[in-house]
């Protein structure tokens, strides 16, 4: 158990991992209610498998106890465990899409979506305004509007209707296996940083390279010579990997079958100008070098 300092450290460095998180649940279209479903079925889970008593088997109570959860909620997670995945929410966006292509008055008996003028005095003529008010959701017309706008799935035209474009908004090129990635390669790296914080006479390579000062036209070169120096590192990585793999190698070193993973990765982001720092912040080199103690 952390003490409290370092669980407030903790807690905080938490909240900043989640922030990338929730911005693409929201620009995917996954609300919160859904979002804290799933977070229940994970706390359930990783509490039956991982903080089991040895000599006793785990229990409704228990799962109560580690988790925090409410008991009443327990016992129906816990059958829900096995299942692929949480029923995703719909959102209000998703909801005024589908009942936009349902048929008429919105759309044709075929489901092709009408034009529609943004309102109208008419209570009877069909308006985006009409169509998200037959929803019954709190929200304003126009904030249901400047989302859809922002994901592309509509266009308001210059004499005032709203026309739908698409469906939903699907992230570009190959969204299934780089969302693969997502739920494997962010729980390594948080894995390995766990392990170094908790086992600091046997940590595991942790190294990142850090500048803070490049010009933004300098980033296309950079860009691609990281890319080819990340290449040869993987390459590397790939072969010396590859000597221990006993599929490869029968006579490599035996032991408890283990997985193995050595990977690099680039990131950048605005940085904030010199004269929005601390005055009296200590100068820093640089660059440096972060590395597991």
């Amino acid at each position: 158990m952390l003490p409290a300092p370092l669980k407030e450290q903790f807690v905080t460095a938490i909240r900043r991992m989640l922030r990338p998180v929730v911005r693409q649940l929201i620009a995917y279209g996954v609300s919160y209610p859904a979002f804290d479903r799933i977070v229940k079925h994970v706390f359930v889970e990783v509490a039956e498998h991982d903080f089991a008593l040895p000599f006793k088997r785990q229990t409704d109570s228990r799962i109560t106890l580690v988790t925090g959860l409410n008991r009443k909620e327990v016992p129906a997670l816990r059958e829900r465990t096995g299942e692929r995945s949480v029923e995703v929410e719909h959102t209000v966006t998703t909801h005024v899409i589908g009942r936009w292509m349902t048929g008429p008055p919105y759309a044709d008996a075929t489901g092709r979506p009408h034009p529609l003028p943004y309102s109208s005095d008419r209570a009877r003529t069909a308006s985006f305004a009409r169509l998200v008010r037959d929803l019954t959701v709190d929200v304003p017309v126009r904030s249901v509007l400047d989302e859809l706008l922002r994901v592309g799935a509509v266009e308001l035209l210059s004499n005032g209707d709203v026309v739908l474009r698409r469906e939903a908004h699907v992230p570009a090129g190959d969204a299934e296996g780089k969302l693969t990635l997502l739920g494997t390669d962010p729980a390594e790296v948080f894995a390995t940083i766990i392990h170094n914080i908790e086992h600091p006479e046997t940590p595991h390579l942790q190294r990142k390279v850090v500048y803070d000062n490049i010009g933004a036209e300098a980033l296309a070169e950079l860009r691609a010579e990281a890319r080819r120096a990340g290449e040869e590192f993987v390459r590397r990585a790939n072969t010396l990997l590859a000597s221990y793999d006993r599929d490869r190698h029968p006579k490599a070193p035996g032991g408890a079958r283990t997985r193995v993973v050595l990977g690099t990765y680039y990131f950048e982001e605005p940085a904030a100008p010199a004269e929005a720092r601390e005055e009296n912040k200590p100068s820093r080199p640089p660059g440096r070098i972060r590395r597991s103690r």
